[in-house]
């Protein structure tokens, strides 16, 4: 450490003095000129002199140098120290404003579940909330943790869930309470060349409190029993495995289904079992479903108010095989919205077979854009036999409609069109 006095007289030294001359000798004298002998004695005297004051000033140098960086090393902690005592600061500044001093628990925990993630099933993050609000200081952590609604949605990895025994989820879980629960379970594991069955037991009760449970991979045999009664939207994906959905139980609430997979065509219900019946809500998504098992859905959806279909096939092979199905002709009075994704013709087909009296919003997609006609003979006698109200109608790439549209209008006064 250098002292103070040491740097005081380092910098009151005559050696920062400037020179006053620097050799009593005339700089006429060359290193080989001439000089006179008389002034030898002189000359060596300024020699062993100016020897003398390098020594010293490399001395001084040396010195400074080494106090520069000891000088340098203290200013970066002192930086350092600054930086923390500048953040403590801000800190308690803020726990002293208003709105830290007045605001009451419950406020506040209001606040906290606006400031979650825009997601219906939240990922463990500590950079983001609810984990975050928890390292802001006591308080914020006190009312973050008896808040349960901040920790009632969560997005589970079975794979990192596989290495931890479910811990990290359970502890989130956990201080959710009693509040529902919204759980998207991702079954992204590599069960080939496992010797063990998959275990996730520890998931079973959390389960038991879901009232939104979005299950996305392959199906684990025996996963929705009697403890997942109090279920309200049920969303099933499968990407690699053939779809195979199953609820052996009752589930009184459930309302919603979404039932998903791009890789599977859909023709027939074998392999779902649903309480069709109980749905308000209602979105398939597959590579291909079939008019027929569609027609099915829809005839065994009594209660139903909004469908969305994706991608209806029904091209000449298909329209042969509907011909004798006893839907034919299939008549829902509950449906409100529609939309349907069509991938192939036969569009007409659909038409010709529904009856949707409470019908007022229906969507058209076509897949290929003016690849098939629009089925104006069989969409104008599907709107006179439902005497529907609709409101809204939605054509998606298909160009066809459009000459028909003012007819449309004088069938529908109202009516919104959208091309």
């Amino acid at each position: 450490m250098i002292s103070p006095d040491l740097l005081n007289d380092l910098l009151d030294s005559p050696i920062l003095e400037p020179l006053s001359e620097l050799t009593p000798i005339s700089f006429s004298y060359r290193p080989s000129s001439h000089v006179p002998s008389d002034k030898a004695p002189t000359i060596h005297a300024v020699v062993t002199q100016r020897k003398s004051q390098l020594a010293a000033l490399d001395d001084h140098i040396d010195l400074l140098t080494r106090a520069l960086e000891k000088l340098q090393g203290i200013q970066a902690r002192l930086k350092e120290k600054r930086a923390i005592v500048q953040e403590s600061f801000e800190f308690y500044q803020a726990l002293a404003s208003p709105a830290c001093c007045l605001l009451p628990s419950e406020l506040l925990g209001e606040i906290f579940l606006r400031c979650l993630p825009q997601t219906n099933y939240v990922a463990p993050s500590s950079d983001e909330c609810p984990m975050v609000l928890t390292r802001v200081c006591r308080h914020w952590r006190a009312v973050s943790l008896s808040t349960p609604r901040l920790w009632a949605s969560l997005s589970i990895s079975l794979l990192r869930a596989d290495t931890t025994g479910g811990d990290e989820y359970k502890r989130w879980l956990e201080k959710a309470s009693s509040v529902p629960l919204s759980i998207r379970v991702v079954h992204d594991m590599d069960l080939s060349d496992r010797k063990e069955p998959l275990s996730i037991q520890w998931l079973r009760p959390f389960l038991g409190r879901c009232s939104d449970l979005w299950w996305h991979g392959p199906p684990i045999q025996g996963l929705l029993d009697n403890s997942v009664q109090s279920l309200s939207r049920f969303q099933v994906t499968f990407q690699k495995a053939n779809f195979l959905v199953s609820i052996p139980s009752p589930m009184p609430r459930l309302r919603s289904a979404v039932l998903q997979s791009l890789t599977y065509d859909l023709h027939s219900l074998r392999s779902i079992d649903l309480p069709w019946h109980q749905l308000l809500e209602l979105k398939i998504q597959f590579a291909l479903v079939s008019s027929a098992t569609f027609l099915q859905i829809i005839g065994l959806c009594t209660q139903v108010q909004r469908v969305s279909v994706s991608s209806i096939c029904a091209d000449a092979l298909l329209q042969a095989g509907l011909q004798p199905s006893p839907l034919i002709g299939t008549v829902n009075h509950s449906i409100h919205k529609l939309e349907v994704n069509v991938i192939r013709a036969g569009l007409g087909s659909l038409f010709e077979a529904l009856t949707l009296p409470a019908l007022e919003e229906l969507v058209i997609r076509f897949c290929s854009p003016d690849r098939y006609p629009w089925p104006h003979g069989q969409f104008s006698a599907f709107v006179t036999r439902s005497r529907c109200p609709l409101k809204w109608l939605t054509i998606h790439r298909n160009k066809g409609a459009e000459s028909h549209l003012t007819e449309y209008l004088k069938m529908l006064p109202g009516l919104k069109i959208v091309m």
